[in-house]
């Protein structure tokens, strides 16, 4: 009877030094979560996570994500800024919805001030929705119109794009794969497009736009960039690019183009927002013209979005001798 209890004043008394702790372990929890749940800057693009893109809805099997409609008329109605030669100012960092990747895992710097996220890892057996990405890019209904006798060898190196991408091969994306520009830089006679191409075989790209009434550079050397030459048509910055070689391709499907392609790309500023366009001709493998349209929205006042890119060594291992080259 001793034992019991003795033991049941034990227990009587964890008991209730339970209950006397139980009001701090409370206000403990409650005053972690908002560490655990604050808000810091990513460390790519956007001030979010950018969710997984799928086929774009007019069906070009494009990456590039057109923002929400409802997001595109609120920024159109803002004011539009102008230039003392009238001109709407192109200059700022702009936002399409970029290539849309999926974010599945991420992690806070150690001073906890920047969030880094992370592509979702996939394995040799591709997730459900990414199949139905892939599926629905190579079906949608703006593809590019190549030539009959042209059509087969497109969807074989869509189809095995790992083996025969030229950026996998180190190779620059090109204009206009590289997309709508991250950033524009406009002063006169010239504009400069800056572009995020951190995470592909290229580092930052950049494109320069003479504004000057020159004509095309006939002594240029072709490039994957092409030569631009822009003018004013209203409030419309009209840019015509031409030289481009012929190993490059326009999106990740094998879209192959030749020498001959000519680009005609217009940009329209109205409040916060851009309407991008791009008409892209080759009559040696199109039979019209391809024409494609986005809208970039204005962010990141006073900011720059444009990340340093990484340096991966791939010499120091190499090396052989111990004296300087």
């Amino acid at each position: 009877m001793k034992f019991r209890l003795v033991g049941c004043a034990k227990v009587a008394g964890l008991a209730l030094t339970a209950l006397c702790f139980m009001p701090v372990l409370g206000t403990a929890q409650t005053a972690q979560t908002p560490a655990q749940t604050k808000k810091v800057p990513t460390g790519y693009g956007l001030d979010k996570d950018q969710p997984f893109a799928g086929a774009d809805p007019n069906g070009t099997g494009l990456p590039w994500k057109e923002p929400p409609a409802e997001e595109i008329e609120a920024a159109r109605k803002k004011p539009t800024p102008h230039l003392a030669d009238g001109h709407p100012d192109l200059t700022g960092f702009w936002a399409p919805a970029g290539w849309g990747y999926a974010v599945s895992a991420g992690t806070d710097s150690a001073d906890g001030k920047t969030h880094y996220t992370q592509r979702r890892q996939e394995g040799p057996v591709q997730p459900p929705d990414k199949v139905a990405e892939l599926k629905h890019r190579l079906e949608g209904s703006n593809l590019p119109p190549y030539r009959p006798e042209l059509i087969d060898k497109v969807k074989y190196l869509g189809s095995h794009q790992s083996h025969e991408d030229p950026a996998f091969k180190c190779a620059p994306k090109g204009f206009p794969r590289v997309g709508p520009p991250t950033e524009i830089v406009q002063v006169p006679n010239e504009i400069v497009f800056l572009y995020d191409t951190v995470n592909s075989s290229e580092q930052n790209a950049f494109r320069i736009v003479s504004t000057d009434g020159r004509e095309h550079d006939a002594s240029l050397n072709p490039s994957y960039y092409g030569d631009s030459i822009g003018h004013w048509e209203g409030n419309t910055m009209v840019i015509d690019v031409t030289n481009f070689v012929d190993d490059t391709w326009l999106s990740q499907n094998g879209t192959i183009h030749s020498d001959a392609m000519h680009v005609v790309e217009k940009l329209t500023r109205e409040g916060l927002m851009i309407d991008w366009q791009l008409s892209i001709e080759d009559p040696k493998v199109f039979t019209r013209p391809w024409v494609i349209e986005r809208h970039l929205i204005h962010g990141l006042q006073g900011g720059h979005a444009l990340e340093e890119a990484p340096c991966v060594d791939h010499d120091y291992g190499h090396l052989v001798n111990d004296d300087r080259n």
